[in-house]
């Protein structure tokens, strides 16, 4: 951050610079767990025939699924263990930025005048923090755009309010 920092001489640009990098080194990863979601997916019908085949027998289920992970080549974990590698890297920036001298009344750019508290528009009275609503209506789209199952439409809605709720009192850096 301190290399973006001199490129800009804004911490919240650095900021970004910093994430642009991790996201680029981390792409590997994620591109491994793309993939791996992808083959998943593919094989999913598949996945439901031995499922009501053996819907009766639970161990049978489980060697039948086994061997048929080993002939596909797919792994059900290989979609999340890429993502679970970089939670640990996103722990300790959450730490950074939250006890970063440097960030302290540090501007970015229009309502955030502090990068180490939470962003806050006044609104008669009351703060508004604006970037958890971003965060949260854009992971919502997302997850709209890319939802094949519609099982899957109660987790489309929770998680956006999750994540405001997390990251609502979080700084805005």
């Amino acid at each position: 951050m301190q290399f973006g920092y001199s490129l800009v001489a804004n911490w919240g640009f650095a900021i970004l610079f910093a994430t642009l990098v991790l996201k680029a080194v981390l792409w590997p990863l994620s591109a491994a767990g793309y993939r791996s979601a992808a083959k998943m997916r593919a094989v999913a019908p598949k996945i439901q025939d031995l499922q009501q085949k053996y819907s009766n027998d639970k161990q049978k289920l489980g060697q039948e699924m086994m061997n048929f992970y080993k002939s596909e080549g797919v792994s059900p974990l290989g979609g999340c263990l890429p993502m679970l590698l970089q939670m640990p890297i996103f722990f300790a920036l959450y730490s950074v930025f939250s006890s970063t001298i440097e960030l302290r009344q540090a501007p970015f750019v229009l309502w955030i005048t502090d990068l180490s508290k939470p962003d806050s528009l006044p609104l008669g009275g009351f703060d508004l923090h604006v970037l958890p609503l971003l965060m949260a209506g854009s992971m919502f789209v997302q997850q709209k755009m890319t939802m094949k199952d519609p099982k899957q439409a109660m987790l489309v809605y929770m998680m956006p309010v999750m994540m405001i709720y997390i990251f609502w009192t979080m700084s805005s850096g």
